[in-house]
């Protein structure tokens, strides 16, 4: 057989997510629109990770994050693709890496029947040099300052590690988030108070002790966390804090496992007893897949092709100290192995 492209490998695995009745409890009739809004993210030769965000409580639904760890300089997106955002990745080309640790996306509200109007996503790790240029890139280097000004508030063990702006929701957020240090995630599980004085440190001050000991709770559940504030046009924080706990386990049965009966049902069954998901979250267990094939090179040579279904994470936003319905992300990935 021949490598599969990027949207036959995509298209593959969207069909595994939604097997054993996954597609309606979980993503609804906006699966149906995810390969054309993927297909309209793809620019150069590589297969993007898709990120699949869907509600754990409600009607179901789905949004799509594509994110590109590298692209080739002077490649472009097809006619009627890339929702205007080619100088975006114009610019991404000339500072991306193959290794792919600093990654550039576009994300699609589908839940929200959005599907012109792409927010942008750049995951810059420790190179925070580049978020000024990416701005600029995107049209909005006018709200750089604002960015600087939240990153010289962050307290240690709170590295921004991504921004992005969200052109389509109220008021334009621009999102600062990042993976909290490991002791730092220990001190705020344990002690409520001094997530508080890290929040006011920050000059987040939409919290209240309900809310703290909430946050502590959920932090305690989980090896790693991702926290996200929003910035808002006129320089200042949102009401809005998110808070994701990422799962670790990349091998399907270890994933499966966790969910069952690890840390991840232990989550999910907080969540639940909060009234913040249902019992869908049951399901997402069995979506934990690894595969790879064989295929055959243009030189006629084998090489081998994988895909996979990982768990990322599981997110809760607090907005004016009240927990929203929960959401999970599932990552789609494909591409091929070293030999």
């Amino acid at each position: 057989m021949k490598k599969p492209t990027q949207i036959d490998a995509f298209c593959a695995l969207t069909t595994i997510a939604a097997e054993d009745g996954r597609r309606e409890a979980l993503f609804g009739d906006c699966l149906d629109l995810a390969p054309y809004i993927y297909e309209r993210t793809l620019i150069g030769s590589g297969y993007p990770n898709a990120y699949l965000e869907f509600p754990l409580l409600g009607k179901p639904c789905l949004d799509i994050l594509s994110v590109h760890g590298y692209v080739e300089p002077g490649a472009t997106f097809a006619p009627g693709a890339g929702f205007g955002r080619q100088a975006m990745y114009d610019w991404f080309t000339g500072v991306c890496k193959p290794d792919g640790l600093v990654s550039c996306g576009l994300e699609l509200d589908l839940s929200t029947g959005e599907a012109e109007t792409a927010s942008v996503y750049l995951q810059q790790r420790k190179h925070t040099e580049l978020v000024a240029p990416f701005l600029e890139s995107i049209g909005e280097s006018t709200r750089t300052q604002s960015y600087l000004d939240a990153l010289m508030r962050m307290p240690n063990g709170w590295p921004p590690s991504y921004v992005g702006l969200f052109p389509g929701r109220p008021g334009t957020p621009m999102r600062i988030g990042g993976y909290m240090s490991a002791g730092e995630l220990a001190r705020c599980a344990e002690n409520p108070e001094y997530l508080g004085e890290q929040f006011r440190q920050i000059g987040f001050l939409a919290f209240d002790a309900p809310m703290l000991k909430r946050c502590s709770q959920f932090m305690s559940l989980a090896p790693s966390v991702d926290f996200q504030f929003d910035i808002m046009p006129n320089g200042q924080l949102s009401d809005t804090f998110g808070l994701s706990l990422s799962f670790n386990e990349t091998k399907p049965r270890k994933a499966r496992e966790c969910m069952e009966s690890g840390y991840g049902a232990a989550l999910m069954q907080t969540l639940q007893t909060w009234g913040l998901a249902d019992d869908r979250w049951k399901l997402i267990a069995g979506a934990a897949f690894a595969r790879h094939i064989g295929y055959e090179r243009d030189d006629g040579t084998e090489g081998r092709f994988a895909l996979c279904i990982l768990f990322n994470y599981a997110k809760v936003k607090f907005k004016d100290c009240e927990p929203q319905p929960a959401k999970f992300y599932l990552t789609c990935t494909s591409g091929d192995l070293e030999t």
